[in-house]
């Protein structure tokens, strides 16, 4: 019989919102304890679904960003729960003197802004932290994630020979399509720009004025300039954020093309979610989507454009190429199918739960026995 082990997840803030969490203590390995998160707690470990909580949750992790930014500080914690084996940091380091292991998406979210983790001191920090023998594992989200940190400390193999990549898993639904008339389109995001908010829009509104029976469904939370430009058009419904318990059931199971832009994604939950459910993927070719996104078999990646010049660019090439790839799929309903097909069987392969707890209880042994 194996051994429990009691874990303490430490978190920069009082609780994680991410959905790499919710799922890691909602799915725990076999005879692995969390021992600060108990089901009694489990309602505020949802991810945010509404516009007014999540704005009020960006300001101030803005403004505490603000402040680790002046100090040139990481994000630094300690954990006085003398209960636990060992400590598992989300995305934060330890200062404990006890068996700890890292994850992040990315090598400079360990601090709160890249700006911090390439600073002299920042990164000094860092170093000496993932150095450290308490320091038993970093757990890079993705590929692409693991080579920030090989980018960031070139040859070091106190730091290396620590990283485990450890994907995003979800629990794959059973589901049934609600049926619908038209063609349904669907984006998803928390975060406005970052996701492509703006380019998505304008690319809805070129689509339902070239295509008579296609609906679009927006939900972000969208700033009024955009709601009152957009809303206009009855092909195009804009929502605020919606929990996520309705977006699973109601919203999901009823769209047909899950157009994502994502160009501020170091992952992008949102992708397996639609990928699960049997919709085709429409995103960027950016960070870990070729990770996510199989080319011509589940969606499209499209890259950004030469001079690209961020969240605010509305760029006319590829603009036409989002509308473009997108309007392939609306004419073909026997291509989209056959993606939705592909889709649901590689989210059973790359997002299994039984595939991840098998590794994030190995990655845990192996940290108790160094």
């Amino acid at each position: 019989m194996q051994k429990k082990i009691r874990v303490h997840l430490q978190y920069p803030w009082k609780f994680p919102d991410s959905s790499y969490y919710k799922n890691i203590l909602n799915f725990p390995p076999e005879n692995i304890e969390f021992i600060n998160y108990k089901k009694s707690l489990s309602k505020k470990m949802e991810v945010i679904g509404s516009s007014k909580k999540f704005e009020v949750m960006r300001r101030l992790k803005n403004f505490l960003r603000k402040i680790l930014r002046f100090l040139s500080l990481p994000n630094l914690t300690y954990s006085f729960n003398k209960d636990c084996d060992m400590i598992h940091c989300a995305h934060c380091l330890s200062l404990n003197k006890k068996s700890w292991v890292v994850d992040t998406e990315v090598y400079d979210r360990v601090t709160a802004g890249g700006y911090i983790a390439y600073s002299r001191l920042g990164r000094w920090i860092i170093k000496n932290r993932l150095e450290s023998g308490h320091c038993k594992k970093i757990i890079a989200w993705s590929e692409d994630c693991k080579k920030t940190f090989e980018e960031a400390f070139p040859n070091n193999k106190k730091i290396l020979d620590k990283l485990e990549i450890l994907q995003f898993a979800l629990p794959i639904p059973k589901f049934k399509k609600i049926p619908h008339k038209n063609l349904r389109i669907l984006f998803v995001a928390r975060w406005f720009d970052a996701k492509g908010g703006r380019q998505t829009l304008e690319v809805f509104e070129r689509l339902s004025k070239k295509y008579k029976n296609i609906e679009c469904l927006f939900i972000c939370s969208t700033p009024k300039k955009f709601k009152d430009k957009y809303s206009k058009n009855k092909k195009i419904k804009i929502m605020d954020l919606i929990p996520q318990g309705k977006l699973f059931k109601e919203i999901y199971p009823s769209y047909d093309i899950f157009f994502y832009p994502g160009f501020g994604d170091s992952y992008g939950f949102a992708v397996p979610e639609a990928l699960s459910y049997g919709i085709p993927v429409i995103s960027t070719n950016t960070f870990a989507k070729k990770e996510l996104i199989r080319e011509g078999k589940t969606g499209f990646l499209i890259d950004l454009p030469k001079g690209w010049k961020g969240y605010f660019d509305m760029n006319e090439e590829f603009l036409k190429e989002l509308t473009e790839k997108t309007s392939l799929l609306i004419e073909n309903k026997q291509l989209i199918e056959k993606m939705s097909r592909n889709a649901v069987k590689e989210a059973k392969e790359k997002f299994s739960i039984e595939k991840r707890n098998e590794k994030l209880r190995k990655i845990y042994e192996e940290s108790l026995k160094n």
